[in-house]
This record gives C-alpha cells, sequence and structure tokens, in this order.
C-alpha cells in the first residue's frame, strides 16, 4: 500500500469514529463505516426491537385463541 493511500485509509478510520460514514455506488449507499461500539449498541437495539415485536405478535396470536402449551407440558416434553 502506498503511504498516500496508508494516510488516506487511516483518516477514514478516525473519521468514522466519529460519525458514520456512507460509501456510495452509483445511486445509492453501498456500505457504512462506523465506530464498532456504536455498531454493536445498534444491533443490539434493533434485535431488542424485533424481540418486541416477535413478543407482541405472541400476545396478539394467544388473544386471538392460538393454542398455548403450558410450561410444564413444555419442560415434560423437552425432557
Amino acid at each position: 500500500m502506498t503511504s498516500v493511500v496508508r494516510e488516506r485509509w487511516l483518516q477514514t478510520l478516525s473519521a468514522a469514529r466519529l460519525q458514520p460514514i456512507a460509501s456510495t455506488q452509483p445511486g445509492r449507499s453501498a456500505v457504512v463505516m462506523l465506530d464498532a461500539d456504536l455498531a454493536h449498541r445498534a444491533l443490539s437495539a434493533l434485535e431488542d426491537t424485533e424481540d418486541g415485536a416477535a413478543a407482541e405478535m405472541a400476545r396478539a396470536e394467544i388473544r386471538a385463541g392460538a393454542p398455548t402449551t403450558a410450561l410444564a407440558d413444555l419442560v415434560a416434553e423437552l425432557r
């Protein structure tokens, strides 16, 4: 890697630690580079949101009369 390319890469990494940087291809965003801690927190928040939505969907199905299984029955079945 040439020194100019290496220096530019290090500058990009430093900038991405401060705020997300989007790399684009013609007409669309292709990749986003961001601080690793921020990425982990964002993914965790997304997973929490998806888990909450799935739980709400399950509650709605139960309210609509979907069959359920007692915990004791589930434990017995898994043994």
